[in-house]
């Protein structure tokens, strides 16, 4: 799975570093990494490629990142913040799957450290609160990361044909098929995942990563309960903090994370 092609058409100078991992028994290997943030943090990429993060980090260090690469690995999208070598910067992880199974994870960062100190300086001046992650910043870096899970998504779907018109759930003892040019969104509720379409509601127990797997490019991971299609998305509605989806001749509503508002205005925009 892992291919240096993916990384090499990324636009490195926007993202600073874009690595790929795998589990293999309890320990995460990382299988390529590219980008001048590699450097910056004092290391090569032949320091890092074949390394666990044992190998690589002090105990607290890497045991923090485990956890991130934990729960990427049970097929979450994962996004944090952290310092190493002076240097802080934000990351995202997004898990890659075939078959339903994460084969790969691949993760994006980028330098924050000089926009950090500014902002600080910024908030001292102004006697305000520091905002540690710009929202410029944090739709490169997501723009990056769903750019490299894209082209690894698209190189699969050409092996395996077409893309598909319906998805397949199983729903107690039946096997459905769902048009995909009808599914409103999908959300998270408890351990099911309720898909929403203009005539029906349907249940299953299969993940929304899984599920996402099988939609195309109109379907965005919106929250990490939600998916949506953006061929239906008409409104979206700021209540205080939080954000709100309202689609075409539909009712119910959708919540969208703070920083996917940006990308999915620029997304039904052009």
């Amino acid at each position: 799975m892992s291919d240096p092609r993916y990384i090499k058409q990324l636009d490195i100078h926007h993202t600073g570093m874009v690595f790929t991992f795998v589990k293999k028994g309890n320990e995460f290997v990382h299988t390529n990494i590219e980008g001048q943030l590699v450097y910056n943090l004092g290391y090569t990429p032949s320091d890092i490629i074949g390394k666990t993060l044992t190998e690589l980090f002090p105990g607290e260090y890497a045991e923090m990142k485990y956890n991130y690469y934990s729960d990427a690995w049970a097929g979450n999208i994962i996004h944090y913040e952290s310092i190493i070598n002076g240097i802080q910067y934000i990351a995202y992880l997004r898990p890659i799957l075939e078959g339903g199974k994460v084969v790969e994870v691949i993760g994006s960062c980028i330098n924050v450290t000089e926009q950090t100190e500014l902002q600080k300086s910024m908030s001292i001046k102004n006697n305000s609160k520091p905002i540690f992650l710009t929202s410029l910043m944090e739709e490169k870096l997501y723009n990056a990361l769903q750019t490299a899970a894209d082209l690894i998504n698209h190189t699969s779907k050409q092996a395996n044909n077409a893309e598909r018109r319906n998805l397949t759930i199983k729903e107690n003892n039946n096997i459905i098929f769902i048009p995909v040019s009808e599914i409103i969104f999908i959300e998270r509720v408890d351990r099911k995942s309720l898909i929403h379409t203009n005539n029906k509601r349907f249940e299953t127990y299969e993940a929304l990563t899984c599920l996402h797997q099988q939609l195309n490019e109109n379907f965005i991971r919106c929250h990490k309960s939600y998916i949506l299609n953006t061929d239906y998305l008409e409104v979206i509605e700021q209540r205080g903090q939080k954000y709100f989806a309202h689609f075409r001749d539909y009712d119910m509503e959708a919540r969208i994370s703070i920083n996917l508002v940006k990308l999915l205005k620029m997304y039904k925009s052009n």
